[in-house]
């Protein structure tokens, strides 16, 4: 990972003296956007599911909520000045994913009724850098839209946690409870340890952007942005950018 960040930072170098002996515009912004994905149930169900002690799926579902947000700094340049349509950009970005999953049910063992509670917490939190092109539609129009794409990566950064607790009913007091937490690192580590496969081969967390979005200028140079996107999962973005 630390090799590729170096190739990418001497490219980005290069390609920031080529663009400014050009004619074109540079162009700075900020943005915010919230988050969420459903497409974790079925890595939460593999993942979390197994840990979840004693919790079994046909008695009783969980249920799963995602949600989070990023915000980030981004640098882009424009070839072809203000009636360019295409542009090249580099942002950093911080991003906080949140996943978790709940549920519980009761049975009946030998004459007794025992309900089983559980819930767990995957949290990621990578910095990242993203490398992306974008296309303006109707460039030199006040209002228009854009679309474009980008590719980033991140250090592993996140944790994973579940409760689990068995009690019978009535009885406040639990029979049994199980809690734990590890980082990423350590939980990816350890389903290695326990199935023998590297169920996650990269050093590091991708990132792919795919936006569809619409701009305006509310001032001289200064543009307002707005956009929905799918960003490892989906997002709705705002953001504000400067050209010069």
């Amino acid at each position: 990972m630390k090799r590729f960040l170096i190739i990418l930072l001497i490219s980005l170098v290069s390609m920031s003296f080529t663009f400014a002996q050009s004619k074109g515009h540079w162009e700075v912004g900020i943005h915010y956007s919230t988050w969420n994905i459903d497409a974790l149930t079925s890595y939460l169900e593999d993942n979390f599911v197994p840990e979840l002690e004693y919790y079994e799926l046909d008695k009783g579902p969980l249920t799963y909520d995602s949600n989070g947000n990023n915000y980030g700094i981004e640098l882009r340049f424009f070839p072809g000045g203000k009636k360019g349509s295409f542009s090249i950009g580099i942002s950093y970005e911080k991003n906080n994913f949140r996943a978790t999953a709940a549920g519980s049910y009761q049975e009946t063992q030998q004459g007794k009724l025992y309900e089983l509670t559980a819930d767990g917490a995957m949290d990621l939190t990578p910095h990242s850098f993203n490398l992306g092109l974008r296309w303006e539609l109707f460039p030199t129009a006040r209002v228009h839209p854009y679309f474009g794409f980008a590719v980033g990566l991140g250090a592993l950064n996140g944790t994973l946690e579940y409760h689990t607790v068995l009690r019978e009913v009535g009885n406040p007091n639990p029979i049994d409870s199980i809690d734990e937490e590890w980082t990423l690192k350590e939980a990816l580590e350890e389903i290695e340890v326990e199935t023998g496969e590297d169920s996650y081969p990269l050093s590091f967390f991708p990132i792919l952007h795919v936006q569809v979005g619409v701009r305006g200028e509310i001032a001289p140079n200064i543009y307002l942005l707005a956009e929905a996107a799918l960003y490892d999962g989906f997002i709705l973005r705002g953001g504000l950018a400067y050209r010069f």
